[in-house]
C-alpha cells in the first residue's frame, strides 16, 4: 500500500502494517539495544512477569485500572474506540477489549506486534512512532499508556502527540515508575548496575509528570501513588513475591510515605 498524498509506501511483516517512516532508525535502535545489556527491554517475553516477584503488585494495577475504565465506561453515551499505545507482547489486550467496542494497537518493535498478534483482540496492530503517531486528531475515547513513557527521550512530543489523537472528554490512563523520588533514587545508587540495563531514561515523581502533562494540555482527574517496597532492586523482589509481604508494604507504604511509591497512575482527559 502507499499514500496518494504523500507518497509513502507502507510495508508490512506478517501482516502486520509498518506505519514508520525511518523504519531503519527503528531496528537499529533495538539492534543495538540487544548487543548491549539492555537487550531484554527490547526481546524478553512479557508474560513472564505475571509469574514473576512483582505480580502481586502487578495485579493492584490492573485492578485499579479497572477502576477508572469501568467509572469512564458507566456513562459512556457511544460505542468507545479504544487504543494500548505501546502495547508490547500484548499482555493487556484481552482485558482492555472488554472495555471498548474497538481496540487498537501499537508498538515500535516488530518482535512484540508478532507476539501480541496472538491474542486476536485489536481490530488492528501496527508499527508506529509515538512521537509522529500516523492517526488523525480526535481518533479515540480511551487510550492506555502503561510503563512506557519512562522509556522515550522525547516525552513532550509523544505527550502532545496522544493529546492530539484523544477525543474531547476522552479518558487517558497513564502509568509510569515514580523513579525520581529519593527511595528509588536511593535504591539505584546502591545498585548502579541496575541503571546500567534498564532501558528508563526518564524518572519521573508525580509533581514532574503532572507538569509535563499540563503543559500538552491535559486535565488531570487523579493522581494515583501505589507500590511499595525497600530501596533495593534485588532485595524487594526477593520480599515481595510474597502477597503478605506485598500487603504489608502496600498499607505501610500509604500510612508512612505515601509519595514514595514505585508507580504513578494519571487518569488525563482533554
Amino acid at each position: 500500500m502507499s499514500c496518494t498524498g504523500c507518497g509513502f509506501v507502507v510495508g508490512e511483516v506478517d501482516g502486520i502494517p509498518l506505519l514508520v517512516k525511518d523504519r531503519d532508525a527503528a531496528n537499529a535502535t533495538i539492534e543495538a539495544a540487544k548487543s548491549s545489556q539492555r537487550g531484554s527491554w527490547y526481546q524478553a517475553p512479557q508474560q513472564s512477569q505475571w509469574t514473576g516477584p512483582f505480580r502481586h503488585h502487578l495485579l493492584k494495577r490492573r485492578a485499579y485500572v479497572d477502576g477508572l475504565l469501568s467509572d469512564y465506561v458507566r456513562t459512556a453515551t457511544r460505542p468507545l474506540i479504544g487504543l494500548d499505545i505501546g502495547c508490547g507482547d500484548g499482555t493487556h489486550l484481552e482485558w482492555l477489549r472488554g472495555y471498548v467496542s474497538e481496540l487498537y494497537a501499537s508498538d515500535y518493535n516488530i518482535m512484540r506486534l508478532v507476539r501480541a498478534r496472538t491474542f486476536n483482540q485489536a481490530r488492528c496492530l501496527f508499527m508506529a512512532d509515538i512521537t509522529n503517531y500516523p492517526v488523525n486528531d480526535n481518533t479515540f475515547d480511551v487510550i492506555f499508556f502503561n510503563h512506557v513513557l519512562e522509556h522515550i527521550p522525547d516525552d513532550v512530543s509523544a505527550l502532545a502527540e496522544l493529546h492530539r489523537v484523544l477525543k474531547p472528554g476522552g479518558l487517558l490512563v497513564l502509568g509510569t515508575p515514580n523513579e525520581g523520588v529519593w527511595f528509588w533514587q536511593l535504591a539505584y545508587r546502591l545498585q548502579p548496575r541496575m541503571v546500567r540495563t534498564s532501558d528508563h531514561v526518564q524518572f519521573y515523581t508525580a509533581e514532574t509528570l503532572a507538569a509535563k502533562c499540563k503543559a500538552a494540555g491535559f486535565s488531570i482527574r487523579v493522581i494515583k501513588h501505589m507500590g511499595y517496597g525497600v530501596p533495593h532492586w534485588t532485595l524487594d523482589a526477593g520480599l515481595r513475591q510474597f502477597k503478605v509481604l506485598d500487603d504489608a508494604f502496600e498499607a505501610l507504604g500509604q500510612a508512612l510515605f505515601p509519595k514514595q511509591a514505585t508507580s504513578l497512575y494519571l487518569a488525563l482527559s482533554k
